[in-house]
């Protein structure tokens, strides 16, 4: 029996922007907010942040960027917390202890991560992942939830503490070795360049190609592992995800591979060869506002990726025909499993406000690079 045309389904995922590392100079712990971010991140992006200073739940991490003087814009550690103005005393004394249970000359000079202060541990920077929100001034901040980003209320952002030191901003993403990501962002400003190293295997820098497996999990410190093992086809999910767009009305996809006449002089009959593999089409999809949940977006993205002329402007996409329900198989695609996968540019959009239709878009897009069609019997 044929199978009747629904509208299809489409899949999109997007390119990924860059790691982006941000100075401290912007960051404005009193308004929750950094002053900047890189081109390529969108509102209510899920991004991962390397080491935010956010109380946990008293002291935020990164001990070295904590103030030790009074009066400094930065905060002030529990090791110098006795300095209430300019006359008191800069070392403790027998009574003011830091850490606990250490007095007077015993106390320690410094703040150190794992450092325990009436009972609260100061804690070791660890990436986490948020929501960020983007406003008209180009300010970023960040929130727990994506309906929150998109919102952007001041009220429901996160807030964090003043604290020296800059932050490496990075998509979110299932990526195994993500220790690979700091290390190497940083590496460009000389805090690593000597701890890089080269796959045994592929010979290429861990930098250039980090591996993406979801075994073994990947530790934070300096030289955890070194021991890499080779890269395979299986890499697991990267940054960003795939998303499912949403009130796509229709799309259409059209292939052509146009033929080259190779018939020589004097040939009675001709002879061609095909050209170039080339693709376009265009889809047709509703317009609206609704927060929706990870993994699913709607027509909105083919419009932002218009406007992405550089970095971001390509897209990984599946033009679903037929899709069959999994039964909550693990298993993959299932029988009668039928789509083309292939990268899409977007070069035109159009937006139609009839005052008697529901608001509509259409987006036409061209494909780049290779296009296959996956089949499953």
């Amino acid at each position: 029996m044929a199978v009747l045309g629904v509208g299809g389904r489409l899949f999109l995922r997007r390119e990924a922007p860059s790691p982006c590392l941000i100075n401290e100079s912007a960051i404005d712990a009193a308004n929750n907010v950094i002053r900047s971010i890189c081109d390529g991140y969108w509102n209510g992006d899920h991004i991962s942040v390397d080491c935010l200073p956010v109380p946990d739940p008293v002291f935020p991490p990164n001990p070295d960027g904590y103030a030790s003087y009074y009066g400094s814009k930065w905060f002030l550690g529990p090791n110098r917390t006795q300095i209430t103005s300019n006359q008191d005393a800069f070392y403790k004394t027998n009574l003011e202890e830091y850490p606990d249970g250490q007095f007077g000359d015993d106390a320690q000079f410094y703040c150190r991560t794992g450092d325990s202060s009436g009972g609260d541990v100061i804690p070791p920077c660890k990436p986490r992942d948020y929501w960020i929100h983007i406003d008209e001034l180009g300010q970023v901040s960040f929130y727990t939830t994506r309906c929150a980003a998109l919102s952007g209320c001041p009220d429901d952002r996160v807030e964090f503490d003043s604290v020296g030191g800059g932050l490496t901003i990075a998509p979110y993403g299932h990526l195994e070795y993500s220790n690979a990501v700091w290390q190497c962002v940083k590496a460009k400003f000389g805090d690593y360049e000597f701890s890089d190293f080269r796959d045994s295997v592929t010979l290429v820098s861990i930098c250039a190609d980090p591996p993406l497996y979801q075994q073994p999990v990947a530790g934070t410190g300096e030289y955890d592992n070194a021991n890499l093992l080779p890269r395979g086809v299986n890499q697991g999910k990267a940054a960003p995800l795939w998303e499912v767009l949403c009130e796509v009305r229709e799309w259409n996809l059209e292939l052509s591979a146009p033929a080259v006449e190779t018939t020589s002089v004097a040939e009675k009959f001709g002879n061609s060869v095909k050209s170039l593999v080339t693709g376009g089409g265009s889809t047709e999809f509703f317009i609206d506002r609704a927060c929706r949940p990870e993994g699913e977006s709607d027509g909105l993205e083919l419009m932002k990726l218009l406007l992405m002329t550089e970095k971001g402007a390509k897209a990984e996409a599946q033009f679903w025909m037929i899709d069959r329900p999994s039964c909550e198989t693990t298993c993959g695609l299932v029988a009668g499993d039928l789509y083309y996968s292939t990268e899409i540019l977007v070069t035109q959009t159009a937006v139609n406000l009839r005052p008697t239709e529901i608001v509509a878009g259409t987006a036409q897009f061209v494909t780049t690079g290779e296009i296959r069609l996956v089949e499953s019997s």
